[in-house]
């Protein structure tokens, strides 16, 4: 398995928890979405898959697809492989896949590609490696689901809570801001802290590097590779569909 950066190591226990509520938001937007992309052929693949959200979205409304989850985090990724395994959770029709998205051994077709809250993690360069991975493998009559998650373009973030909650005597709360590190990134700043009783239990800062993309930057990048990219759900979401353009070869 090729080497892998891990920006979760030391955040992987708060993240499923912590974008619960964006699924909460959301997820009907994307099930609604997912619902019209899966084509004839191939399985579909859920893009940094984490615990599994996405996952179960795509096995609750693609009944009977089979789904490769691509998760490089060894820590998002042992949730998800347990949950895989879950009979009830996954019936046997996911696969776990430990490498990234640019290294995973995919299938040469493909039925769909889900790809929520993770494109930033991919440079212009890598993203065009998947826009031609998409145009060469998606199946006839399929679609790429992505999202874009602000800033847009580079821009200072404050410092702000994104997230708070409470599990069993303990209350979890987690920070973010972001600062420009060039013309198309910036760089996030997360903390999470571990409260009980009111006093600081511990807490963990992690700092990565996130590429901004517009809904024209998206859609402009996608036609270079014979995909369109139109948006679907409310602005907020930041959902886009992508499929083979008119006239393009599947």
């Amino acid at each position: 398995m090729p080497a892998h950066h891990d920006d979760y190591a030391r955040s992987a226990e708060f993240i499923d928890v912590m974008i619960a509520g964006w699924w909460e938001a959301f997820g009907a937007h994307v099930a609604e979405a997912v619902a019209s992309m899966k084509g004839a052929e191939g399985p579909v693949v859920d893009v940094g898959a984490g615990g599994g959200p996405g996952t179960r979205v795509l096995l609750d409304t693609l009944p009977g697809a089979e789904v490769i989850a691509v998760e490089p985090s060894p820590a998002l990724r042992a949730v998800l492989l347990s949950r895989a395994a879950d009979p009830v959770w996954g019936g046997g029709r996911v696969t776990v896949h430990g490498e990234d998205l640019l290294s995973a051994r995919l299938p040469e077709r493909l039925g769909g590609l889900l790809a929520m809250n993770v494109l930033g993690h991919f440079t212009p360069h890598q993203r065009a490696r998947i826009w031609t991975m998409l145009a060469d493998r998606l199946a006839p009559g399929s679609a790429a689901l992505v999202n874009l998650l602000p800033p847009h373009e580079p821009a200072t973030i404050e410092r702000v809570v994104m997230s708070e909650l409470t599990v069993g005597r303990r209350d979890y709360k987690g920070w973010s801001a972001a600062v420009p590190t060039g013309p198309e990134s910036v760089r996030w700043s997360m903390t999470y802290e571990v409260h009980e009783a009111g006093e600081l239990v511990w807490s963990t800062d992690v700092d990565y590097d996130w590429w901004c993309l517009t809904g024209e930057g998206l859609r402009a990048e996608a036609a270079r590779h014979g995909l369109d990219a139109a948006p679907t759900g409310p602005d907020e979401a930041g959902l886009f569909l992508l499929r083979h353009g008119a006239g393009a070869g599947a």
